[in-house]
């Protein structure tokens, strides 16, 4: 009869660790999950808010060549994602990421470059700014 209350205490208490292993497990997961949902939102709101940075650079570096006359150069360096520019007359539209946002010179933009990049060169050739 000792054997088998013996066997019996052993299977429970194998039983029990196992149940509260499995709960570890439960809560590890659970925990890892949300701190991934919360990594990743960390990093699109950084990467919009790097986004937001670089246009107003963008911007402010397009007013300043327009606005200082013919032989005027900037250089914008994009922080984060790579950014993709498209003009139409005096308004440029600039694209990162999730983020986009559109400025306007009161000088013609003339756009050469293609595709996303992470610097742009903005130059003023007799009150249009070229930027490449």
């Amino acid at each position: 009869m000792r054997a088998l209350v013996r066997c019996n205490f052993r299977a429970q208490a194998s039983i029990e660790t196992l149940l509260v292993f499995l709960i570890f497990l439960s809560a590890f997961g659970i925990v890892y999950a949300a701190s991934s949902r919360l990594a990743s939102a960390a990093q699109a709101r950084l990467d919009t808010s790097l986004s937001q940075s670089s246009f107003s650079e963008f911007s402010a570096k397009l007013q300043s060549a327009c606005s200082l006359g013919n032989g005027n150069v900037r250089e914008v360096e994009v922080k984060g994602k790579a950014a993709t520019l498209s003009a139409e007359g005096n308004h440029i539209t600039f694209s990162s990421g999730n983020f986009s946002a559109t400025a306007s010179s009161s000088c013609e933009i003339s756009l050469s470059a293609n595709g996303p990049a992470r610097a742009f060169r903005i130059e003023n050739k007799e009150g249009t700014i070229e930027i490449n």
